[in-house]
């Protein structure tokens, strides 16, 4: 409207200029074509061109515009398409949010021909459908977002991971994510949901070889990524010990990061699986002894009570000295006490294990009175009392 005003106000500005211009000696036109003529004023004519020039320009104007309709009316129906098409994946996204599966995987597919963003729409609907159980439409959607968008790869391949991931698929998702580091293998990620699965599936060796990684990029929260750890070398350690190789074992504990290593429960499970090898590992021994003295631990003096280690009056004189700072520790009297049966010191050993007994009586320390008594001493009376007394504590505390 305002550029009509505009052309208006030029074209009178034109016309009264050429008016005013002629005013003062009219002149006069003449054109003649055969028997034909036409004699008129100058500003006439001038006005007459000026007006001409205009309609001639308007028919043209219309001519083209009547030329284009047909794309123009396809244009305008294009734009009305893409416009809800916009407002069908808002709605869509929206009903997800809310929990409207079937609904919003209505909103998603239609008109995703239509769309400029159709890689949302697959994606989207193939979270949907996945919430109502309907794998194979899923699977369809994201086979249709690669196609639409095979640049797309990395997106497509997580959300499909991520999908098979909450659908407990496993193996599926291991294969999607395996081929996906293979395309991008600094993606972050990628790399935090191979952990997962590697977990999820307990193949522990290439979980701890992703583990650094991991950890150093921060890509699982401390507390979390600390479960994960525990797990992924016992697991490892475990499978080692399965062949019975003790010096494997070994080699196996010390590829673990100091850190690991410092942890106290990860120490009693591999202190656990070398008593479990019946081996008599140095070494072992003196990692129960640093950690000890590094920090007081009630489980690791009782696994120090029960390791054979080589030398056992040296393995007394070592847990004696603690007596300094834990004489009334029940755990240290009563590791002290299956120490002296070890060393046949049977007087002693029934001092420790009634001192531990009168600060607090466990099942372990009863069982271990009653032995004894009833193998050692012959005194069958008192190892049926402890006996007793054991499974008493072990119903109570059970």
């Amino acid at each position: 409207m305002f550029k009509l005003i505009v052309r208006s106000l030029i074209l009178i500005i034109v016309v009264l200029g050429a008016v005013l211009l002629v005013k003062d000696d009219p002149g006069f036109v003449l054109i003649k074509y055969a028997d034909f003529s036409v004699e008129t004023s100058l500003a006439f004519a001038i006005v007459a061109m000026i007006v001409a020039m205009v309609v001639i320009l308007f028919a043209l104007r219309l001519l083209r515009g009547i030329w284009h309709l047909p794309d123009s009316m396809r244009q305008q129906s294009e734009k009305r398409r893409l416009t809800r098409s916009r407002k069908l994946l808002n709605q869509g996204l929206i009903d997800l949010a809310e929990g409207k599966f079937a609904q919003a995987e209505n909103n998603l597919i239609r008109l995703v021909d239509s769309s400029e963003s159709p890689l949302l729409h697959y994606l989207a609907a193939a979270r949907a459908a996945q919430l109502q159980g309907k794998h194979d439409e899923r699977d369809n959607y994201l086979k249709a977002a690669h196609e639409a968008r095979p640049e797309a790869e990395i997106a497509i391949g997580v959300t499909q991971a991520e999908l098979q991931l909450a659908h407990q698929q496993d193996e599926q998702a291991l294969a999607t994510l395996n081929h996906l580091r293979s395309i991008a293998p600094r993606h972050d990620y990628v790399v935090m949901l191979l952990a997962r699965v590697y977990c999820e599936l307990e193949d522990w060796q290439p979980l701890v070889d992703m583990l650094p990684e991991v950890r150093k990029k921060k890509l699982i929260p401390d507390y979390r990524l600390k479960k994960m750890e525990a797990q992924a070398y016992q697991g490892m350690l475990d499978a080692v010990a399965i062949s019975g190789d003790v010096i494997a074992l070994e080699k196996a504990w010390y590829k673990i990061p100091g850190s690991n290593r410092a942890e106290p429960g990860l120490l009693l499970h591999y202190i656990g699986l070398v008593n479990q090898l019946g081996v008599k590992l140095d070494s072992a021994e003196n990692l129960i002894i640093k950690a000890l003295e590094q920090g007081w631990d009630d489980r690791m003096i009782e696994v120090y009570g029960e390791y054979q280690a080589s030398d056992v009056n040296a393995q007394l004189k070592q847990a004696e000295k603690w007596l300094t700072d834990y004489s009334q520790n029940e755990n240290l009297l009563l590791a002290l006490g299956r120490i002296c049966m070890r060393a046949r010191l049977w007087g002693k050993a029934q001092g420790y294990l009634e001192a531990s007994i009168g600060i607090r009586a466990k099942p372990a320390c009863c069982l271990a009175l009653a032995e004894l008594f009833g193998e050692h001493l012959k005194e069958q009376e008192k190892a049926s009392k402890y006996y007793q007394m054991g499974l008493e504590l072990s119903l109570k505390n059970g």
